[in-house]
C-alpha cells in the first residue's frame, strides 16, 4: 500500500471511482490489510470484492399488501422502474403492478383489454414474459382450459392495456411451460429449455434455443452440435451485459424425475456468436478441459431451482431457491461470481429467510426480492447494504 500511497487520509480524500480503480490493483491479502485500516476503508474494500458490504434484510410482508393470485413470480418483468405481472385468466385478466417511485410498496390492479376475438383469447398459467420497451410478450405456459403445454405468444402494451397475439413466422417453437424466455436487447428475446410434451401425452425437458426477431416478427432455431446445456425447466436466467446466463433447474426424462438439476454449473450464451460456454463449478485440475469450459474457483451455488439471478458492481449475484440438498441454515446467502477473478464467494444476508424468488435491482445497492418462503407464503422484501 504504500508504495501507491502514503496514507489512509490520503487515499480517503480521494473521489470513490478513483478508489475503485486503485483497489482494483490490489490482491487479496492487500484487500484485507486495506480493510483493517479503518471502517471507510473496511467498507470500500468489502464493496469492491463481494459487491455489497454487510446485507441485511428488510421484510415488507405484511396483511395489508395484497399480492397476485399466481405460483410462478419469476414470470414478472420491470419497465422503467415498475414491476409488471401478467395473470391471464379466463374471465377477468388482469395486470398488477409495483411503483417503485412510491414511499411504500403496494400492488396495483390494472384490467386487461383483449384486442382479439373473445373466441381467439386463451387463457394461460405459468407463462414466460419479457419486455422490449413499452410492451410485455408472454410466450408459452400451461393452458387453464385443456391443462396442457402451449405456445400461444401474446403482447400487452402497457401504456394502453390493449392484449393482442402474436402471429409469428420462422421456426415457431413447440408448446411449452417452466422455460426461460429474456429480451437480449431492444428488438430480441431469447427462449431456452422447458418442459414440452410428446405426441403420446409424456413430458420432457429439453435444451431448444430460440431467438425472437421483434422488427422481422420471426422465429429462429438456433442449432449447435457441441457445449450445449443440459436439458432443463425451471432454470434461472438473466441476461448480463448482451450474455445470457442460465443455472440451475429441474431435468425430466422419459425415465425419470428429478426435482431439482444435477448441474451446478453456469452457462454463459453469446447470441451474437452463437456459442455456449462453461463455468465449471467444482473443476478437477486433472481433467484436459474442452476449450469452452471454464474452471473457477471457491464454493458455488450448488444445485437448486427457482432462484434468482442479477449483477451488482461487475459481479453476478445467484440468490434463492429449492436446493436439491437440505439444510439446516436459517438465513440466505448471495453466492456472488466474479467473471474476470474466476471466482465464487458467499456472503450472508441477515434476517432473510430462504426463498424461491425474483429478485429486482433497484435503487443503487438495495434490491427488491419477491418471492415465496418453505410455507409457500408469498414474501416481499429489501435486501439493504
Amino acid at each position: 500500500m504504500k508504495s501507491i500511497l502514503p496514507t489512509k487520509e490520503g487515499l480517503l480524500t480521494m473521489p470513490i471511482e478513483t478508489i475503485d480503480i486503485i483497489i482494483d490493483y490490489l490482491n487479496v491479502r492487500d484487500l484485507q490489510n486495506l480493510s483493517k485500516s479503518c471502517r471507510q476503508l473496511r467498507r470500500a474494500a468489502r464493496i469492491f470484492h463481494f459487491g455489497v458490504n454487510s446485507p441485511i434484510w428488510k421484510d415488507i410482508t405484511n396483511d395489508l399488501i395484497i399480492a397476485p393470485p399466481i405460483s410462478n413470480y419469476r414470470d414478472g418483468v420491470l419497465i422503467d422502474g415498475n414491476f409488471y405481472i401478467v395473470v391471464l385468466t379466463e374471465n377477468a385478466p388482469m395486470c398488477w403492478i409495483l411503483d417503485f417511485a412510491q414511499s411504500t410498496v403496494r400492488w396495483i390492479q390494472v384490467p386487461i383489454l383483449i384486442s382479439m376475438n373473445r373466441e381467439e383469447y386463451h387463457p394461460i398459467r405459468s407463462t414466460a414474459g419479457a419486455a422490449i420497451k413499452n410492451e410485455i410478450y408472454m410466450f408459452g405456459g400451461e393452458s387453464i382450459l385443456t391443462g396442457q403445454p402451449t405456445n400461444i405468444m401474446y403482447r400487452l402494451d402497457i401504456r394502453t392495456m390493449n392484449l393482442c397475439k402474436v402471429i409469428v413466422n420462422g421456426n415457431y417453437p413447440t408448446p411449452r411451460l417452466m422455460h426461460s424466455f429474456d429480451s437480449v436487447d431492444s428488438g430480441h428475446i431469447i427462449l431456452f429449455g422447458g418442459r414440452c410434451m410428446t405426441h403420446g401425452k409424456e413430458l420432457y425437458d429439453t435444451k431448444d434455443i430460440f431467438i425472437y426477431s421483434v422488427d422481422k416478427n420471426v422465429w429462429v432455431k438456433y442449432d449447435q452440435s457441441s457445449n450445449l446445456p443440459y436439458p432443463r425447466s425451471l432454470h434461472t436466467s438473466g441476461v448480463i451485459n448482451g450474455l445470457l446466463y442460465i443455472y440451475g433447474g429441474q431435468h425430466l426424462t422419459f425415465h425419470s424425475l428429478n426435482s431439482i438439476h444435477d448441474d451446478d454449473d453456469m452457462w454463459v450464451y453469446d447470441s451474437c456468436k452463437n456459442t455456449w460456454r462453461k463455468y465449471l463449478a467444482s473443476p478437477s485440475s486433472r481433467l484436459c478441459l474442452p476449450k469452452d469450459w471454464i474452471p473457477t474457483s471457491g464454493i458455488g451455488p450448488g444445485r437448486r431451482c427457482g432462484a434468482a439471478i442479477f449483477i451488482m458492481r461487475r459481479k453476478i449475484i445467484i440468490l434463492g431457491g429449492a436446493r436439491k440438498y437440505n439444510d439446516t441454515e436459517k438465513n440466505e446467502d448471495m453466492n456472488i461470481f466474479c467473471p474476470v477473478k474466476k471466482n465464487w464467494e458467499r456472503v450472508q444476508i441477515d434476517g432473510m429467510p430462504r426463498l424461491e424468488c425474483v429478485a429486482i435491482k433497484n435503487r443503487g445497492n438495495n434490491v427488491f426480492i419477491i418471492g415465496k418462503n418453505r410455507e409457500a407464503k408469498i414474501v416481499m422484501g429489501w435486501i439493504m447494504d
